[in-house]
């Protein structure tokens, strides 16, 4: 059915518009246009874009009529016809004229008469007119009138002469008046014209000459711009002749305007007489890629291949007087309107494209009084490509270069370019490695690795032609001997045991060898007695200071041998000797040593800190002793609170924390330098500081918690999906004290990997260890090579949602078998509330197991964004399918609406017997998703499946951020289905499976109501007013039978005690079921 219809459109004539067209399901869909039932050719004009129509100049007549999409399913031939549309067409006609209508010749024209002139303009809608005589703008009066597009004068005298003129406006723009009318009305005494002056038209620099003749004149003068002042005869520019002729040299762009003549007559009690010509300059706009349609590339290159038809229209510039455009040929010859290669006005058509003949640049001349402009493109016609040799197979070891040719006989880059695939996919340039040169060909692969073992096949592409593609040459790539991962320098702790691994991997498993180097000078390549090689693993049963020296590790195979040198050293990590009194008690005045005296090897640093501040100590009192003791030599009441001893060296970090209490005793009076002004002072000053350091410390405690817990909840999703948890090996450094911060044992995760036989084949990889939970979702993995994308549905709150084709998901089936699914991805990993709902997603549909609820059937989680992989249903989600299933169109995304132009029969009406068998299914996947502790948090119509034998599932796509914005609503910066939750929910975030229930009543609703959005004449601001009050008034289908009703009007309760459970609205709803099936 049709997501997108296209609509009724109003344009101006001369724009550009889009008519959508779009189905739900685009598999093996094809699309084609239709005006007036005629099928539609592309032109430069009017052509398809994807599956949409677009046209670049919108023409009255030749877009006249009903356009209608057409939506064909190539493997069965169904076809769906889209509603029909039509375009409103907004335009102006030309040449806009004055005419005299009333008397019919101006001969006829006396004093005391009546005039009536007409507006003569064609246009669509209602047209506006404004009348002016010479620059001014007639308002009606007892004289002036106005009818429609005419003018009425009554008793016309010479004070009504003048130059007339009318501008026409409408919704497509506006004009002026192309030829104006002059009235001349005699009288015994006035000046009358007998030489108007008239518009003229120059070049820039050219002289302009306005003539005008009167009789019974004393005296004529000029005026510019309704200026008071007369223009003065004695300009260097301007000449103002005694017969009445004005003259201007050197026309420049301040002189265009309107000019008016005036004769001043003999008779001084006579009106002057006025008559306004206007001065324009010719001009010509450049043309620009951008004056062609199709626009030109910046290349100015156009490419068409051999014998196919070309069409290229040059558009007219911007002009005055009107331009003329014509096509030169590559021979400088003038294009005709007849031949292989002619022209349809300004439009450039080549019939059948040769290679020769036609080839070479073309160019668009425009011309008028202001002069010529021209602009040119390349037209290249290509020919087809063919392969002269295919490329070669080879064998080439690891980390080599690899180059395969592919000759090939073709026109030059950039017509023909040549792309490689392997195994069947395009390959990609990554800028170093891999580099492809597409003029040639050659394929250069530097470095080459063991994934780049494969089939390699060229494809020469030449523009206009179907890609030509080589034989697959075998490139087979030979592993070399390699550490894998190369050892690293170690640091074991003295007395514990430990191991330390070498693994190497070749095109044969390698022998494997540790050896000790000895003491400078010595020759002695042996390892120590308590040191055991087993299969390339060192085992350190009990490690001594003997151990420590620099190892060799030594592969050996077939294809040579390799060694890596690394350093071991045994270290203590520091413990306390002496730990520090918890608490500590001193009296205010008096010293105090706090102890803390640590051992290890090296030698360990003692770090103190005063409330997790190194540098909060007054260094006058404050001394660190050699052995690590904190002396304080006179302790002050403000030196109360929490110190830390950090005890580190190379092999980690200790830490001991101790509350140092201070009392004061009595007669203790501070030193000279620490007193105030008196003790009060002291202690009132001492007080407040206490509080504000107090209220400082709070806030920053707050602080430090609420970031430990949003990092905790997003570690806890990681962890939830099988992120691997780094182990440290036995006997190293660094384990449970390389943080300064406490670490429980269940976070010490150690590896207790088995013996040295478990290296045996050390030139594998080795596999991280995973809980037991990720284990659960590892069983789910998918490879992400085997989805393929079809159409995007959407987006949610952490993602992109979209349809995609999975191949061989299902054990046992075939492995060339594909399945619709619904794909989920985590892209916003920025927000913790959006990694939380994509793993509470997980979790629910990885343990729901019901026919009723949709499954989880893989997960991607390799690279991002993870993807989450759900079942699909070959209908879609119900709220499509109750929106396809309306009659008379009443929403706009029903693509299966009766109308004009619909050849295909939309999908019946549920009966209300269906609505309950669907009702009673939703329920019973509700009821299993409750009972096993879930919220579902979104049930409605658009997040549930249905299939073609009318079954349905709960599902969860979420479209939330476009396809359903309409059905979401933002409320405390969170986005929520508003319409679909009750009170508790929306002003309570109480989410339980009661508020599921209020939901799932909304469901049925929509299902009667064929996917209608609830309260749609309501804004969500009214909603969420109505609500809060609860005013909020459901009412059910009359359709529904009454048991129904009644238990709708239940699930929708204010208090979620009145509330049903869903086992009790699975058993009425099922009742109900076999009743109405009765």
């Amino acid at each position: 059915y049709f997501s997108r219809n296209p609509v009724n459109a109003d344009v101006v004539a001369g724009s550009n518009v889009t008519l959508e067209c779009e189905v739900s399901n685009e598999a093996d869909i094809t699309y084609y246009w239709q005006l007036n039932g005629v099928r539609l050719v592309n032109t430069t004009r009017r052509y398809q874009r994807g599956s949409h129509l677009h046209i670049t100049r919108a023409d009255r007549i030749l877009d006249f009529g009903e356009f209608t999409c057409i939506a064909m399913n190539v493997s069965n031939g169904f076809s769906l016809t889209s509603v029909a549309a039509s375009l409103n067409i907004l335009w102006l006609g030309e040449p806009v004229l004055v005419q005299l209508q009333s008397p019919d010749s101006p001969h006829k024209i006396a004093a005391g008469n009546d005039v009536t002139l007409r507006c003569s303009v064609d246009g669509s809608g209602e047209v506006h007119i404004e009348w002016y005589r010479n620059a001014d703008r007639l308002t009606k009066s007892d004289t002036v009138s106005f009818g429609k597009k005419r003018l009425h004068l009554k008793n016309v005298s010479p004070k009504d002469n003048g130059v007339y003129r009318c501008v026409a406006r409408n919704e497509a723009g506006s004009r002026n008046s192309a030829d104006n009318f002059s009235l001349a009305v005699a009288e015994n005494g006035s000046a009358l014209i007998q030489v108007q002056p008239r518009n003229q038209l120059v070049r820039k620099g050219d002289s302009a000459q306005f003539d005008c003749v009167y009789q019974n004149a004393n005296i004529t003068e000029w005026y510019f711009k309704g200026k008071t002042d007369p223009i003065s005869k004695n300009s260097t520019r301007i000449t103002v002749f005694a017969n009445g002729s004005l003259l201007i040299h050197n026309v420049r762009a301040s002189d265009e305007g309107f000019y008016s003549c005036v004769g001043i007559p003999v008779d001084a009690n006579q009106e002057p007489q006025t008559y306004t010509s206007e001065l324009n300059i010719a001009y010509l706009d450049e043309l620009t890629g951008s004056s062609f349609e199709p626009p030109l590339p910046d290349s100015r290159t156009r490419i068409v291949p051999e014998k196919a038809e070309f069409e290229l229209t040059c558009l007219p510039v911007a002009g005055n007087p009107p331009v003329r455009v014509w096509w030169l040929d590559p021979r400088g010859h003038t294009v005709t309107d007849s031949g292989p290669v002619r022209v349809d006005e300004s439009r450039l058509i080549i019939e059948a494209a040769r290679a020769v003949d036609d080839s070479g640049n073309y160019t668009c001349v425009a011309e008028n009084m202001a002069g010529t402009r021209m602009a040119s493109f390349k037209l290249v016609v290509s020919t087809p490509p063919n392969i002269v040799s295919d490329p070669l197979s080879m064998s080439v070891e690891e980390g080599a270069i690899a180059s395969l040719g592919c000759q090939f006989h073709a026109m030059a880059h950039p017509v023909t370019m040549v792309l490689w695939r392997k195994n069947g996919k395009l390959i990609s340039e990554d800028g170093s490695r891999i580099k492809m040169n597409r003029s040639n060909g050659t394929l250069v692969i530097s470095e080459i690795e063991l994934d780049d073992h494969g089939n390699y096949s060229c494809l020469v592409n030449t523009t206009g032609f179907k890609p030509v593609h080589s034989k697959p040459a075998t490139v087979l790539v030979k592993e070399r001997l390699k550490f894998s991962p190369r050892p690293v320098n170690k640091k074991l702790e003295l007395g514990s045991s430990a191991r330390v691994y070498c693994k190497a991997q070749g095109a044969l498993p390698p022998v494997i060898k540790w050896f000790k180097e000895g003491q400078q000078g010595e020759q002695k390549f042996e390892i120590p007695d308590n040191v055991k090689d087993i299969n390339g693993t060192l085992h350190f049963s009990n490690v001594t200071a003997e151990d420590k020296g620099r190892y060799m590790c030594v592969a050996t195979n077939s294809q040579g041998i390799i060694n890596a040198t690394i350093d071991i050293d045994v270290i203590v990590t520091p413990k306390f000797r002496v730990y520090p009194q918890n608490p500590t008690e001193a009296y205010e005045g008096y010293p105090v040593m706090i102890h803390c005296i640590a051992e290890g090897d090296p030698k360990p640093t003692v770090k103190w800190d005063r409330n997790s501040n190194f540098s909060g100590f007054d260094r006058s009192r404050f001394h660190v002793l050699e052995n690590g003791t904190l002396l304080v030599q006179e302790v002050h009441m403000a030196d109360s609170g929490k110190y830390g001893c950090t005890a580190g060296n190379s092999g980690g970090f200790k830490r001991e924390e101790v509350t140092l209490i201070v009392r004061s005793p009595e007669g203790y009076h501070p030193s000279e330098d620490q007193e105030g002004d008196s003790s009060m002072m002291t202690k009132t000053f001492t007080i407040t500081l206490s509080i504000a350091g107090s209220y400082m410390m709070l806030v920053v405690g707050l602080m430090i918690w609420c970031r430990h817990k949003r990092k905790r909840r997003k570690q806890a999703y990681l962890n939830a999906n099988g992120a691997e948890v780094t182990k440290a090996e036995n006997g190293e450094a660094g384990g449970e004290h390389t943080e300064l911060k406490e670490a429980t044992a269940s976070q010490q995760l150690r590896d207790g990997g088995g013996d040295g036989a478990d290296t045996a084949q050390s030139h594998s990889s080795s596999q991280s260890r995973r809980s037991n939970k990720s284990s659960s979702y590892d069983r789910l993995a998918f490879p992400r090579q085997d989805l393929q994308n079809m159409v995007l549905l959407g987006r949610g709150v952490f993602g992109e949602v979209f349809l995609a084709r999975a191949k061989g998901l299902h054990d046992g089936e075939d492995k060339e078998k594909e399945t619709v699914v619904m794909v989920k991805s985590l892209q916003n990993t920025q927000e913790d509330s959006a990694l939380q709902e994509f793993k509470r997603e997980l979790d629910m549909f990885h343990k729901l197991q019901h026919q009723h609820v949709a499954r989880l059937l893989g997960m991607c989680r390799e690279a991002d964004p993870h993807y989450m992989i759900l079942e699909y249903s070959d209908w879609g989600d119900l709220k499509q399918f109750l929106l396809a299933t309306r009659g008379g169109g009443k929403d706009g995304n029903s693509s299966r609406a009766s109308g004009a132009g619909s050849k295909s029969p939309r999908p019946p009406q549920l009966s209300v017997t269906q609505i309950i068998q669907l009702a009673s299914q939703v329920s019973l996947g509700m009821e299993h998703l409750s009972n096993q502790r879930f919220v579902h948090c979104d049930l409605a119509a658009r997040n549930c499946l249905i299939a073609s034998n009318l079954t349905v599932k709960v599902s969860l796509s979420a479209l939330s951020r476009d396809t359903y914005s309409k059905e979401y609503c933002k409320y405390h910066n969170e986005v929520i289905p508003l319409r679909w939750m009750p009170y508790e929910a929306v002003y309570e975030d109480d989410y339980s499976t009661k508020s599921d229930v209020y939901s799932f009543a909304c469901l049925v609703w929509e299902m009667f109501y064929q996917g209608e959005l609830p309260f749609s004449k309501m804004s969500d601001d009214a909603v969420l007013a109505a609500l809060k009050k609860h005013e909020l008034q459901w009412k059910p289908h009359k359709a529904a039978p009454q048991s129904l009703q009644s238990l709708l009007v239940s699930c929708w309760s204010d208090s979620p005690r009145d509330r049903p459970t869903f086992s009790q609205l699975s058993i009425t709803i099922g009742e109900i079921s076999i009743d109405s099936a009765i």
